[in-house]
């Protein structure tokens, strides 16, 4: 199986977090949560080939460390997700591949045992196929494979489940989910960078550097006095 991880701009990544992070403090936790899909993609026995696809040189330099396959989004004449994704599915096609497994960067939970059970679900589906992990508000994807790739195009953004369970079933393809634990948390939220730090396992450089840049205490403490300030209000209104 082959795999692609579509990036956008580091210094663009995690706008919902702008109230809470700086712009470099998000660049920084984006980089990190890549890096931990990458530990997991290339470690992978079943993944033969990672693919990144971005325009930012932070991911030139990430594709030479982890010595993994790069393609230029900027070669491809587009400025979204779904076009990068599809420009870039075309052509793996041209070269060979058939059968495609697209994971996003901010999935630093995911882990080797993830994968494989989304790939078992995968390669049982008979003929052309359709497998997707969605996000646990189950509107997003987080992972999402198929083949063969001339006939199935990506469609991200809000609701995109069920747009890509529709386009698999107006194409007579049953679409396979996967509810799979590291699979199902994205970041995007303060909210879910509080849900990492209770983890007690996985997502290592992400929690390294939330811990290093005080991001983890800084976290906490809102929270504490959100807490707090929640309790002093059920007190007044007794």
């Amino acid at each position: 199986m082959q795999a692609l991880l579509p990036l956008k701009e580091f210094a663009a990544a995690k706008q919902r977090l702008a109230g809470l992070l700086s712009a470099a403090e998000r660049a920084h936790l984006f980089q990190a949560m890549v890096e931990d899909v990458l530990f997991v993609l290339t470690a992978h026995s079943a993944i033969e080939r990672v693919v990144i696809c971005s325009r930012d040189r932070s991911a030139v330099w990430l594709a030479g460390y982890y010595e993994v396959d790069f393609f230029d989004e900027a070669t491809f004449g587009v400025n979204d997700l779904n076009g990068a994704v599809n420009a870039a599915a075309r052509r793996l096609a041209r070269e060979g591949c058939d059968d495609l497994l697209v994971v996003h960067g901010d999935l630093p939970l995911l882990r080797g045992n993830d994968v494989s059970v989304f790939l078992a679900h995968h390669r049982a589906a008979a003929g052309a196929a359709v497998t997707i992990a969605p996000d646990r508000r189950q509107q997003g994807t987080n992972l999402l494979a198929w083949r063969p790739l001339p006939v199935f195009t990506a469609s991200y953004g809000v609701d995109s489940l069920q747009r890509h369970c529709a386009q698999a079933q107006a194409l007579n393809i049953e679409p396979t989910l996967c509810n799979l634990a590291g699979a199902r948390c994205d970041i995007d939220e303060p909210e879910d960078l509080l849900m990492l730090l209770s983890q007690s396992g996985g997502a290592a450089k992400t929690l390294k550097f939330l811990r290093n840049s005080g991001i983890a205490e800084r976290l906490l403490t809102l929270q504490y006095s959100a807490n707090a300030a929640y309790i002093g209000d059920d007190d007044d209104c007794a």
